[in-house]
């Protein structure tokens, strides 16, 4: 029995040892989609926050070090919608009226750079900072800064997908400012992301 328990140990650290070879050194494009909540004052007006993020993953050597860059679209929406009665066109003279339905999303772009450190087999912890960029309609809009200072540290875990375990798939948590006067655009989102091996 104890000669079995042996064997299972040394092979289990064995896979995660070579798997975390190959997670340090292949470089990986990767595909995410972070649902969240906005915190802070935004989040009276603007309480449904998220991003569509595309991000290079570039490990240093055999480190459990790596540098990443980060852009995508990020966005936060009002969840409830303003219903207005329209009198005009048909519904006048026929007793009938329609309802209006309209809301708003405050938009923008971020583009980062940082780093992500694997503290234990597949768990991570990582840091971006850079420059969220204002791509509503009007350059004024929904912010009082065109471009604006961001930063997100996270933590989360990989899992390998595929024999070669070329690519995987992260699962984590994050929280996100975008820096302005009164307090920015704040959330946490989770993370989930499949990441393609280059």
């Amino acid at each position: 029995m104890r000669k079995t328990v042996l064997l299972v140990i040394i092979s289990v650290a064995t896979a995660l040892g070579a798997y975390a070879q190959q997670r340090t050194t292949l470089p990986q494009f990767s595909i995410g989609f972070n649902p969240g909540v906005a915190i802070g004052p935004v989040s009276s007006v603007y309480p449904v926050a998220g991003e569509l993020s595309l991000r290079l993953v570039y490990p240093l050597s055999t480190s459990p070090v790596s540098l990443i860059f980060t852009t995508g679209y990020t966005f936060y929406t009002s969840s409830a919608y303003s219903v207005g009665a329209d009198f005009g066109g048909f519904g006048v003279g026929y007793g009938g009226y329609s309802d209006s339905y309209y809301g708003s999303t405050a938009s923008f772009i971020p583009v980062m750079a940082g780093v992500k450190i694997y503290v234990a087999h597949s768990v991570f912890i990582e840091g971006d900072a850079g420059a969220s960029f204002n791509v509503n309609t009007y350059p004024g809009d929904y912010t009082g800064r065109t471009t604006a200072f961001i930063y997100s540290p996270g933590a989360g875990y990989t899992i390998p997908l595929g024999r070669r375990g070329r690519n995987s798939a992260d699962f984590g948590l994050f929280y996100e400012n975008r820096v302005e006067p009164g307090g920015g655009y704040t959330q946490i989102a989770a993370h989930v992301a499949y990441n393609f091996g280059l």
